[in-house]
């Protein structure tokens, strides 16, 4: 009985201060929504950066850049190289040990595409017949191109998921010809979806071909940017970066002295890297999470704190007609819970329907709504209990004569 008299008190009193209120359920709105978003888009978004990283480069694998390269063999920030041939990778293959099979690449960062009207600006990407088995991607429909596309330059093009939906509408592109600038191509599948890459970009949004199709009829050039190898035997990997080196300083007519005018990655620099990068995510995403919780509880125990000095009479009062300093306690303690964890549900139920939509819309599988929203609703009852104790104690001390004369 007494307890529920203590929630009839705190629930009257709640309706009466309408406004109040209502801050104090959107201070924990925000703060919890913001620690739902936060913690599930963070987290997310590393594993899926860092599966693809995993995914790209295995523990037999080396990627070759002209020039300083990018991770992933684009041109480097001062322009284009024009060091590394076809013709240097046969020559790896044939004499470096252990190289079993490589893939060249050339990339053009922004192409447009265009289908029937709809245009849309992509990456376009020269791959060889190889680039299933070397990157580990293949085609969810349709079929890759073969050796003899790669040898004829044949104007045959893969598309991803996400030029599926913005140019062909959604609509199965298989047979259906998009011209890149001006070459016209057939498209002959559909590649698997990657999601985000280590640099940000979609790897859904972009369009592969044949490279020597990529070198001679779209950027018409004589070399490539980069290329991936694999490597028999993982023990032998450093083995063939040394041997690799030598036979390209040699092939380039480098000096001693000379810097190389190639680079290379294997999968220790890759792994120290994600390092990097995860313990970034590690102390990012909580310093974010907290700074999120720490506003919220701030916003709730000063307007609790603002609701005992408007009810110093009305407190005074109560403890006059026998209400103890534990009955107050009790009953700032429930208001502030109640409204937190009012405000904890609401901040629930949007945190779940924004990370669907991100989910569905961004395609990052990784990303767990109903886990995040479950621990934004865990936070908002700890903001409501930490948020209360400072009032509930100012109020159970108040002196009911000193209020009463007020």
């Amino acid at each position: 009985m007494k307890t529920q008299r203590i929630i009839r008190y705190g629930l009257r009193d709640l309706g009466r201060h309408r406004l109040r209120t209502f801050f104090m359920m959107l201070g924990t709105f925000v703060g919890v929504l913001a620690l739902t978003l936060v913690v599930a888009i963070g987290q997310g978004t590393r594993d899926s950066v860092m599966g693809n990283i995993e995914r790209m480069f295995a523990g037999n694998s080396i990627l070759l850049s002209a020039g300083g390269g990018g991770m992933m063999g684009g041109p480097r920030a001062d322009g284009p190289t024009t060091t590394l041939v076809m013709e240097d990778l046969d020559a790896i293959r044939s004499t470096v040990p252990g190289v079993t099979v490589y893939d060249p690449m050339v990339m053009a960062m922004e192409r447009e595409v265009v289908y029937q009207g709809n245009s849309s600006s992509v990456r376009v990407i020269g791959h060889s017949e190889n680039h299933e088995e070397v990157w580990d991607r293949g085609v969810s429909r349709g079929a890759f191109f073969g050796a003899a596309e790669v040898r004829s330059s044949a104007r045959v093009a893969l598309v991803g998921e996400t030029l599926v939906r913005e140019v062909f509408e959604g609509a199965d592109p298989i047979g259906f010809q998009l011209r890149v600038g001006a070459v016209p191509f057939e498209v002959i599948g559909v590649l698997d979806s990657m999601g985000i890459d280590p640099h940000g970009w979609d790897r859904d949004n972009e369009v592969i071909i044949p490279v020597t199709t990529m070198m001679r009829r779209v950027m018409n050039i004589d070399y490539v940017q980069s290329a991936k190898m694999l490597v028999a035997d993982a023990g032998d990997l450093d083995g063939a970066v040394l041997a690799i080196e030598d036979l390209l300083r040699e092939r380039h007519s480098l000096t001693e002295g000379e810097s190389n005018d190639f680079s290379m990655i294997t999968p220790t620099q890759v792994q120290e890297m994600v390092g990097s990068m995860n313990r970034v995510f590690t102390l990012f995403l909580p310093l974010l999470a907290g700074v999120s919780l720490l506003i919220g509880g701030i916003v709730v125990a000063n307007l609790m704190l603002m609701g005992v000095n408007e009810r110093r009479s009305e407190i005074g009062l109560r403890k006059a007609v026998g209400a103890n300093a534990g009955d107050i306690r009790t009953q700032f303690f429930l208001e502030s819970a109640l409204l937190t964890l009012e405000g904890g549900v609401l901040a629930h139920i949007v945190g779940a329907v924004v990370l669907y939509y991100v989910t569905q819309r961004l395609e990052i599988p990784s990303i767990k709504p109903s886990h995040a929203a479950h621990l934004g609703l865990g936070a908002a009852v700890i903001v409501g209990l930490a948020a209360g104790v400072h009032p509930a104690r100012r109020a159970s001390e108040l002196d009911p004569v000193t209020t009463l004369r007020e």
